[in-house]
């Protein structure tokens, strides 16, 4: 009696075992994010499949800093749905990848490296490698991503204005050492993006305007504009800068060190967002 009755609570022991396994397994499989590529001429640049949902956008803080600076661009919140699936670039464009383009580095951060984020490029400039990306392409259809796409994003599933402490996931001017960094050595968020803040500023396609609180589909920013968004803060900007709210922009000319942008990829059987 005493030797089936163990082994019976062996039999139990490994099942539970088994189903743990399988469990733990299961976890790993769903949290794995979805890898694609645009092919440069040498080299790839890496994708990330950001999935469909619906998250508030904005903020309810109210900031304002000893400077003047406040955040009243930020507010109200508002819900905004994303309706299909999206590719995007899982690390900011990188000093090399754009050398592999443009055959050139107008980066200011230049001894960070080729895998630093590329720096110092206007919107325009962001437009001009877009385009002689998209004459190489026949699978996909590259462009800067909207400014509600790369807040949700940034998110990444979470309801926080950054997706984990702000020292384990961004380079900012509490860790900086006064230059870029290269991508990918701080933590990803849940859909396994990288230096979604700190690093550089990142150039979204929309015009700035202002928010209304309504619920909105897919936005794409007002039809014309003085100024274009970018987002996500810097290497060298203060905490409150590097949140998934925040709001910069400036004229489509304008470049600095510390603005950059990363990609959205849409499969060229797919209608492409202007």
């Amino acid at each position: 009696m005493y030797r089936r009755l163990f082994r019976f609570e062996i039999k139990v022991a490994l099942s539970i075992s088994l189903i743990l396994v399988c469990a733990a397994g299961a976890r790993s499989i769903a949290h794995e994010p979805r890898i694609e590529y645009v092919d440069l001429r040498s080299s790839r640049l890496s994708l990330v499949r950001v999935p469909a949902g619906i998250f508030k956008m904005g903020t309810n803080q109210v900031i304002t800093t000893s400077q003047g600076w406040d955040n009243e661009v930020e507010r109200p919140t508002h819900e905004v749905r994303i309706t299909k699936d999206f590719w995007m670039g899982r690390f900011p464009v990188t000093q090399g990848q754009w050398q592999e383009v443009m055959g050139n580095n107008p980066s200011y951060c230049r001894d960070a490296g080729p895998d630093a984020p590329v720096g110092q490029v206007s919107w325009n400039d962001s437009q001009a490698f877009i385009a002689k990306l998209n004459s190489q392409q026949t699978r996909w259809t590259v462009r800067l991503p909207t400014e509600a796409e790369w807040e949700y994003a940034c998110r990444g599933n979470t309801t926080e204005e950054t997706y984990g402490r702000l020292d384990e996931i961004a380079w900012y001017g509490g860790n900086n050492t006064h230059s870029t960094h290269p991508v990918g050595q701080k933590l990803p968020n849940s859909f396994g993006l990288y230096d979604m803040l700190g690093n550089v500023w990142q150039w979204c396609q929309d015009w700035f305007g202002s928010y209304t609180g309504a619920s909105l589909i897919d936005p794409q920013g007002p039809a014309t504009g003085e100024k274009r968004v970018m987002r996500g803060g810097c290497w060298y900007c203060d905490a409150i800068h590097c949140r998934a709210a925040r709001r910069n922009r400036d004229p489509q000319d304008h470049l600095s060190r510390s603005i950059g942008f990363r990609i959205v990829a849409i499969a060229r059987t797919e209608t492409p967002t202007r």
